[in-house]
């Protein structure tokens, strides 16, 4: 009996190990012969869709994830016929159970900033990261085709948001990616959603500080909506202002970990045009809602 099920944990793990090099060589053949290679990669896809079943291992899940954010990364246009096909399975892939499921979904909503063995994040990221990054992705490239995922994915980023474990470590990428990927949809596709709502949702999960590269992204995001002067995002007589001018205060605190040094200088000169343009009764406002630990924001200005 004990040997059995030790056979069937070495198959398991053998299989594992095959299927992420599967998708290893996938993802390295779509980054190098991009779409020219689909035509092969059509013949592949009913071998590839099983992996995507109930039963079937979170790595397996995991890996054909992956899989669609190599085609939707380097196939570009020719990517979106597969949506119909991929992003279903991608949104249920938020809310997965598992840990390792959940995070891979976020993080495929990056744009593949990390590529280790022959160039595929399969090994960084876990499931739930995976398709919300994938989400992120979809929405900021997939256009018209993404519209009719809008409202569903708004639905799962917001379960993932909400869950009551949602910072603990073994999910804050999953979630630093989830808010990633709902600033894309606000961007992309405000046209479609209650803005009134999304805006302080997405502030006040701001600023994140568990993915760097992330919070690199987001925080230059923005920084950028506010440099356009953004009103949905100031909201109406500024209200959104003093939530802001504390992210840009601990976005500047943490030096360069939660920004580049660029962003930072962005947020310093948007801080002082502020200070400026603003009535002075408006920013003496906003600074004095400040906490403890941003009051350093003040000698930054008047510097």
């Amino acid at each position: 009996m004990c040997n059995a099920l030790v056979d069937q944990e070495d198959h398991s793990k053998r299989k594992d190990f095959l299927i992420k090099y599967v998708g290893d060589c996938l993802g390295t053949l779509l980054k190098t012969f991009k779409a020219p290679f689909l035509p092969l990669f059509d013949e592949l896809l009913p071998y590839l869709k099983p992996m995507w079943g109930k039963d079937r291992t979170d790595e397996e899940k995991r890996i054909a994830i992956c899989i669609f954010d190599d085609v939707a990364e380097h196939c570009g246009d020719a990517a979106v016929k597969y949506y119909g096909t991929f992003l279903p399975f991608v949104l249920e892939a938020c809310n997965d159970t598992s840990t390792d499921v959940r995070h891979v979904c976020m993080v495929l909503c990056r744009g593949g900033l990390f590529f280790i063995f022959f160039g595929h994040p399969t090994n960084i990221f876990n499931t739930c990261q995976a398709a919300v990054y994938r989400v992120g992705m979809c929405a900021e490239y997939g256009g018209v085709a993404f519209r009719p995922y809008v409202g569903e994915a708004l639905s799962r980023l917001d379960a993932v948001i909400r869950r009551p474990d949602a910072l603990h470590p073994d999910n804050v990428m999953a979630y630093d990616n989830d808010v990633s990927a709902l600033g894309k949809i606000w961007q992309v596709h405000r046209d479609s959603i209650n803005v009134a709502q999304i805006v302080p949702a997405w502030l006040n999960c701001l600023p994140i500080n568990g993915d760097l590269v992330e919070a690199k992204v987001v925080h230059d995001q923005l920084c950028s909506m506010v440099e356009r002067s953004d009103g949905e995002l100031l909201g109406l007589n500024h209200q959104y202002l003093p939530k802001i001018v504390g992210v840009f205060a601990d976005v500047l605190s943490a030096g360069k970990d939660l920004a580049s040094e660029e962003t930072a200088t962005r947020m310093i000169n948007l801080l002082r045009q502020l200070q400026q343009t603003l009535p002075p009764s408006a920013m003496a406002s906003t600074l004095s809602s400040l906490q403890p630990q941003q009051l350093a924001l003040q000698s930054v200005l008047s510097s």
